[in-house]
């Protein structure tokens, strides 16, 4: 049997160890003295709320906030950019990283404008059928919104709640499912949704600024005198670790053929990860004495090879991307169809930043 402390979880709900009004009180009272200032806490306009949100995902706050305010310079509505080209999208969401969010952002404003009348769905179950969006990102946006009486549960909030009730056990599969509801059932209770905004946004911050990963801040904590981990010495050991994808390793040649300042660049419609990027030809594996043959056979290149640059490894979630640039010579005029001569980057020819990477790795 699974436990929370003296709580049953297999056959009986989740309890709180203080009332959910005082729980909620203590909370509240440190994020409204502690709160950050961040540009998308301005308002609860839905569109700036999501927009962030999915910025958020898997980014740090520090990296998120001057693309969030580019990126409502350049589509300052719903309807702004679900009018937008998808390449477009891309230049503006470079260097950003998991550009998949950019994608469906991008492909779920077409969906609000054409099936919601260009506002974000308040419907939970509505809401889920948009491109990119989960559960968690849903119940950001309705209660962040909105002030729908509707839950978030993420990693920080996950730790948070693994230290206060104790949590025996990694937080997936069974045990994932019982927090879920111990949360429903939270916020239902009456001072946790009359205040829901602050509340959920009030567990991100805990998370994020108190609760962290290593080190937690329980003396600053307004909730140490009831986490039972903290109680018991278990706040550095908590939450248990979960079960991780295993990394897959992958290595391109990459060739980099330069005029003046501009390298010669194909887009990329191979790759489901970095599909619709301009990128520098790229072949299967690590240089061989071969590479020359293989590039022309792949992509109709004429090359001569100049010299190796340092490798250049990239990570896109569970994939590991290592690069092998190689500084070649040009020996006959590229196909017009498929390459073109740019600065990586410019507007209309996103880029990832694995690019600037190894254009850094050829510069030192």
């Amino acid at each position: 049997m699974v436990r929370f402390d003296n709580v049953s979880v297999y056959d009986s709900d989740v309890n709180l160890p203080i009332p959910a009004k005082e729980f909620a009180s203590r909370l509240l009272k440190w994020y409204r003295e502690n709160r950050r200032e961040l540009p998308w806490r301005k308002d609860s306009d839905p569109y700036r709320v999501w927009v962030s949100e999915i910025m958020l995902q898997q980014t740090q706050v520090k990296t998120v906030i001057p693309y969030f305010q580019e990126f409502l310079k350049t589509y300052p509505s719903i309807k702004a950019l679900a009018d937008a080209q998808e390449n477009e999208i891309l230049s503006a969401w470079s260097g950003l990283g998991y550009y998949k969010r950019g994608r469906n952002l991008h492909k779920a404003a077409r969906i609000v404008c054409e099936q919601h009348g260009g506002e974000f769905p308040r419907d939970f179950s509505q809401a889920l059928q948009l491109p990119g969006i989960g559960p968690y990102t849903a119940g950001a946006i309705l209660s962040l919104a909105y002030g729908e009486p509707v839950p978030i549960l993420d990693g920080n909030i996950g730790r948070l709640f693994s230290r206060y009730l104790k949590i025996e056990g990694a937080l997936e599969g069974s045990m994932l499912a019982k927090l879920r509801k111990f949360l429903v059932q939270l916020v239902s209770e009456a001072s946790v949704a009359e205040n829901i905004r602050d509340f959920n946004q009030a567990l991100m911050e805990m998370g994020a600024l108190v609760c962290t990963p290593r080190n937690p801040q329980c003396v600053s904590c307004p909730l140490a005198a009831s986490c039972i981990a903290y109680q018991k010495g278990l706040e550095k050991t908590l939450p248990r670790p979960r079960t991780r994808r295993a990394v897959q390793e992958f290595h391109y040649t990459v060739a980099v053929i330069s005029r003046g300042e501009k390298y010669l660049l194909t887009q990329n419609w191979k790759d489901t990860f970095l599909r619709g990027f301009w990128e520098f030809p790229r072949i299967q594996g690590p240089p061989t004495s071969r590479l020359e043959e293989n590039f022309k056979l792949t992509h109709g290149l004429h090359l001569k090879v100049r010299k190796r640059a340092a490798p250049v490894a990239h990570r896109i979630t569970f994939r590991k991307l290592n690069f092998h640039p190689v500084l070649v010579s040009l020996q006959s005029p590229a196909p017009q169809q498929t390459f073109t001569w740019t600065k990586p980057g410019q507007k209309g020819y996103p880029i990832s930043s694995y690019i600037q990477k190894i254009l850094k790795s050829i510069e030192s």
